[in-house]
């Protein structure tokens, strides 16, 4: 975010490190798409897996194995893992049902209504400015009238004030997240990791 667009939230009397926040919350920045497991690269792993399915399952092990492999492996290999500085989650290989740019909008829907509750006006050529810098602010309007049937059975408000509690409640660190681009479940991430590294069979 530029100076200029920081100047004219603070004008409004927003908080811009809060608009920083809900950007980041819905992946419009900070955001990346990783395979949600990686196996299929590691025949170490599948060996290992293998050994502990004939160990376990005994004479009808090949017919588990054949599950594992066919079943289980191929559907998560198909999955992305989604990760932002404050969320991740697992998602099918680009959906058919997915709408282009969902975060982005969805992030467009919750500052709208920010701005509204703070200055009684949605500000669409501030939001224009912050998403599609490069496009008219009646081009951006437009376009968000198109999109607006998306929203229509979320509950604005609520959704606001979760994001606002949340803010308020993890100031310190959602500020650090932003600043260095560390997640802000890094240290949750690395405690797994940590924990389960001397775990063997």
């Amino acid at each position: 975010m530029d100076d200029t667009l920081r100047k004219d939230i603070e004008d409004m009397e927003a908080d811009p490190d809060f608009v920083a926040f809900v950007m980041a919350w819905h992946g419009v920045t900070g955001a990346t798409e990783v395979p949600f497991t990686l196996e299929k690269e590691s025949a170490a792993y599948q060996k290992k897996i293998k050994r502990w399915t004939q160990i376990d399952c005994g004479t009808q092990w090949q017919w588990y194995w054949k599950v594992i492999v066919e079943e289980c492996w191929k559907v998560r290999r198909k999955m992305v893992l989604q990760r932002n500085l404050f969320r991740m989650e697992p998602r099918a290989s680009n959906p058919n049902h997915r709408r282009r740019d969902e975060g982005r909008w969805n992030a467009i829907y919750d500052l709208r209504n920010y701005f509204i509750s703070v200055d009684k006006r949605p500000h669409m050529g501030l939001l224009g400015a912050l998403f599609y810098p490069d496009q008219l602010e009646d081009t951006f309007t437009k376009e968000w009238y198109e999109r607006k049937d998306w929203f229509k059975d979320e509950k604005g408000v609520e959704r606001l004030e979760k994001l606002q509690l949340f803010y308020s409640h993890h100031h310190t660190r959602i500020q650090k997240t932003l600043q260095t681009g560390i997640p802000f479940y890094a240290r949750w991430e690395s405690a797994s990791s940590v924990s389960t590294s001397g775990i063997s069979r």
